[in-house]
């Protein structure tokens, strides 16, 4: 499948905690909506050539031992060029090629905030479950 991106990974909110009590959780969740494209004159785009999607990762983890926790919302702005469905029957593969740029956004902000704040940076380093 080949896409093109829209917009650039927007990170809508990301949280990071110290937890109270050890807590291990890992809650990825992977969503796309199909969009309409506004063109800066106002006008729809009609989509020739592909559609154009929301693709969403929704988080919550605190990676073993627990000790701290991450979670938030980051997305992207697509097109799936040469398709026009409602994005229901892609394959498992299309889903991991299309979230994995928003994946290593979290992976990316983790590694750099648990290196600030607890003096040594943590690798996620997630695996797509489709």
């Amino acid at each position: 499948m080949n896409f093109t991106k829209e917009t650039p990974v927007m990170v809508k909110n990301f949280h990071y905690d110290i937890n109270e009590k050890p807590e291990v959780k890992d809650q990825v969740n992977f969503g796309l909506k199909k969009v309409e494209k506004q063109n800066d004159d106002g006008t729809t785009d009609p989509g020739d050539g592909g559609s154009y999607f929301d693709v969403t990762v929704i988080f919550d983890v605190a990676p073993a031992p627990g000790e701290f926790s991450v979670s938030g919302m980051i997305s992207q702005i697509v097109k799936l060029e040469d398709y026009f469905g409602d994005g229901s029957d892609l394959e498992k593969t299309d889903y991991k090629l299309l979230s994995r740029p928003l994946v290593e956004y979290i992976e990316t902000l983790t590694y750099e905030v648990t290196q600030i704040t607890l003096d040594e940076p943590v690798n996620l380093n997630f695996q797509a479950n489709f």
